[in-house]
């Protein structure tokens, strides 16, 4: 039977379950944060400014 006063307590705990796999598929599968992504280019940007002004 369907309680809509026990939902949320139901989504959090589905949640729980799939995140961690969701994000252990998308770091295989070769997907990256944004962040991430951010962090990378913003490294190589200073290498290559590093290695011109070599």
């Amino acid at each position: 039977m369907f309680n809509p006063f026990t939902m949320n307590k139901d989504l959090k705990g589905m949640e729980k379950m799939v995140k961690p796999a969701l994000e252990k598929f998308m770091l295989e599968s070769g997907f990256v944060k944004k962040e991430e992504l951010q962090k990378a280019l913003d490294r190589i940007e200073s290498l290559e400014k590093k290695i011109s002004n070599l």
